[in-house]
């Protein structure tokens, strides 16, 4: 579980700013960009690292599509991101993986006390569920799955049981 992730290059923690040209760009659409190098130029705001900005295109696209930005003026390199320190990203992980063993017991039985046996499924899933994004993945899942079999009261009712829970594991953006 602690293993150690990858560290960004330096390439990977630079950060893009528009430019004039760009902020000018996005408000009269003027040149003949794609609609991927568009939405990258939306995207660009002097504070995503282009590890983070990757994400957003498809794979392989990527470093094309800032030569294109960059070709046009519409953005420049702004800085460079810090380097992820090592000793928060493990706390935060242990934080994490507290809170989501707490938040389990808290749920334990929650779909079978809906369900009857049939909700079995769904405890031993919130049980296997491996981080919190998953955790919620499968709890709105076992949410439509109510809905579909006992009707919206009951997932009404489950959702009212679910929401200060959930609150609870909800982390800053």
């Amino acid at each position: 579980m602690d293993q150690k992730p990858i560290q960004p290059t330096e390439a990977q923690r630079l950060i893009y700013a528009r430019t004039a040209a760009g902020d000018a760009e996005i408000a009269a659409r003027q040149l003949p960009l794609s609609a991927s190098a568009r939405r990258l130029l939306v995207l660009v705001n002097g504070r995503r690292a282009v590890a983070l900005l990757s994400n957003f295109v498809r794979a392989g696209e990527f470093d094309a599509l800032i030569a294109e930005l960059r070709q046009h003026a519409l953005i420049a390199a702004a800085g460079t991101a810090a380097a992820p320190d090592e000793a928060n990203r493990l706390a935060r992980q242990r934080a994490e993986q507290a809170t989501l063993q707490a938040t389990k017991r808290r749920l334990q039985g929650l779909f079978e006390a809906e369900l009857g046996s049939a909700g079995l499924v769904w405890d031993a899933r919130v049980i296997d569920s491996v981080n919190l994004e998953v955790l919620r993945r499968v709890l709105r899942e076992g949410v439509d799955t109510i809905f579909y079999r006992r009707g919206e009261t009951a997932a009404r009712r489950v959702v009212a049981l679910l929401r200060p829970v959930l609150e609870k594991t909800r982390q800053p953006l």
